[in-house]
């Protein structure tokens, strides 16, 4: 080799090792980037500054494409929560409210606004997130905020968001509640419905009583509670097999919707005898399509030993070749 060419090398491979060793510590910005975003709440309604307002944030699991992919703790209720639209997100949202209350589930972050009306949650990674509210009393108003379903991805790191209210002026006397079922399965057509269904009531998250709805009844139940500015919810406890559940409320009713999801049984047709084929027909197996691969959140922490062993192995083939100059010198 000329010395030329070993002085080209020299300079060369010290480069490549350079780049090779700084590969981990960009795939490690990367993946702390993403985990590093934040979902501020905007709390103001009009004029009003919505000061103190209680949040408390669930992580609900991730979307792959239009499906939802639930934590495991979520994944055992057949939630119906549409196409996630703007016109259904806000059924949705009270849907897994329902059932984030019916799990017990541990909050991820909690908080209160600021004198601003804000409130943000950081550190959080890609995925669909659950934010649910506290009343608040400004003045002789009460102000009940919406549940919000959130969503981060890679669009974007931060976003602030809205949530929506509705206020009354509370008068501390006995309010009637009232919790009904639906049932979307073209009356009973597949035989699936059940003889009767427990719902749980919530106030404030806590279990309050557990009720049975039949046939008997309506499938409806009423109850008197003081309008205190407690935040009610229900939720079916045991969702029937072959069905799907989504709940719809406003400030005092509550529609449980139950869609049967089993196709019509239909009659086999009887058998005929069929003439002798002298060939077998041929059949195609069907092609099938692998699952798109889900994004992967956390750190990237793989590349870090084979790209740094390779810096290190240039760095010493360097060294050798520099070696090898000097015995040929000399």
């Amino acid at each position: 080799m000329t010395a030329a060419r070993r002085r080209k090398h020299r300079m060369i491979l010290p480069l490549i090792a350079a780049v090779l060793l700084m590969l981990p510590l960009q795939y490690a910005q990367k993946a702390e980037a993403a985990e590093n975003k934040t979902i501020t709440l905007v709390c103001r309604q009009d004029d009003t500054i919505l000061s103190g307002m209680e949040w408390t944030l669930y992580r609900i699991g991730k979307r792959n494409g239009s499906e939802v992919i639930f934590i495991p703790e979520l994944s055992a209720y057949s939630m119906d929560l549409g196409d996630l639209s703007a016109d259904a997100v806000d059924t949705a949202a009270k849907t897994i409210a329902s059932y984030v209350a019916e799990a017990g589930l541990a909050p991820l972050s909690n908080g209160s606004t600021n004198t601003s009306g804000e409130l943000a949650f950081g550190g959080l990674n890609n995925g669909l997130y659950l934010a649910v509210g506290k009343t608040l009393q400004v003045g002789n108003t009460t102000y009940f905020p919406s549940e919000l379903l959130l969503e981060i991805n890679d669009a974007g790191i931060d976003y602030d968001a809205y949530p929506k209210f509705y206020y009354s002026d509370l008068s501390n006397q006995a309010t009637k509640y009232t919790v009904r079922k639906v049932w979307a399965d073209n009356d009973d057509q597949y035989q699936k419905r059940p003889p009767e269904i427990t719902v749980d009531l919530f106030k404030d998250g806590a279990l309050y009583q557990s009720v049975t709805l039949d046939a008997e009844d309506e499938w409806e139940y009423s109850w008197s509670a003081l309008n205190d500015g407690a935040v009610w919810t229900v939720a079916e406890r045991e969702i029937p097999a072959d069905y799907s559940v989504m709940i719809d409320s406003n400030s005092t009713q509550f529609v449980i919707r139950n869609s049967c999801q089993a196709p019509p049984e239909t009659t086999a047709p009887p058998q005929t005898t069929a003439p002798p084929q002298t060939t077998p027909p041929q059949t195609t197996p069907p092609q099938t399509t692998p699952p798109p691969q889900l994004v992967q959140t956390g750190q990237l922490w793989w590349p870090v030993l084979p790209l740094s062993l390779g810096g290190i192995i240039l760095i010493g083939a360097g060294i050798s070749m520099r070696a090898g100059k000097k015995k040929d010198e000399e």
